[in-house]
């Protein structure tokens, strides 16, 4: 590995020990609770979103549709590995849910991309409608390895996420690619794929 590749691993080795809640003694697990989980599902569960259509995809709001089991009960999940995560990431601009409505027209002229930052297993079970799946863990390998990864974004605009706001694999992904010197802005979607399904938006197979 270069030097700077080896910098970014350990950047986020770091960022991961950090969104995990361990600590080297290794903190005790508990859940996120129902409390914390309604607070934060709250804007979600309130907003109202205008009939559009995303990368071809025409989405309209139904909250009757039933939720993916791995969006069931978020204050249930242990924490850590699943911890809420901090609004913001230094470098990257926070969005929600509702902003897609809005960045609609450059998303689907394809001036800002979706990237889904989780791992492969994660990304098939459902994302948004054409989304790019760059795993997160993919940005500590080998230089170029790292380098062919990016070249599937081209350096434009991008939206990242996983799967919302009690998951650290955006905001590490994202800590990387600033780091790597990403030339586009980053939007930071913190809700992913759990404020998506709040809202009552489907998810799509890949």
């Amino acid at each position: 590995m270069s030097g700077k590749t080896l910098k970014v691993f350990f950047l986020l080795a770091a960022i991961l020990l950090l969104a995990s809640g361990l600590t080297p003694a290794r903190a005790e697990e508990t859940t996120i609770g129902a409390l914390a989980a309604d607070a934060q599902a709250k804007h979600a569960l309130g907003v109202v979103i205008p009939e559009f259509t995303l990368n071809g995809v025409v989405l309209k709001q139904d909250r009757s549709r039933p939720k993916p089991d791995s969006f069931q009960d978020a204050g249930n999940r242990r924490c850590p590995p699943f911890c809420v995560q901090a609004e913001t990431v230094p470098g990257a601009t926070t969005i929600q849910v509702e902003d897609f409505q809005k960045m609609a027209a450059d998303i689907n002229a394809k001036k800002i991309l979706l990237v889904d930052l989780r791992t492969p297993e994660w990304f098939q079970s459902g994302t948004l409608p054409q989304a790019i799946n760059l795993p997160f863990s993919d940005l500590a390998g080998p230089e170029a390895t790292v380098k062919a990864r990016l070249e599937k974004l081209a350096g434009k605009d991008i939206i990242a996420f996983c799967n919302g706001w009690w998951c650290g694999q955006s905001p590490a992904g994202i800590t990387a690619l600033l780091a790597l010197g990403y030339p586009g802005k980053i939007y930071y979607f913190r809700d992913g794929n759990q404020g998506w399904v709040d809202a009552g938006l489907p998810l799509v197979k890949p």
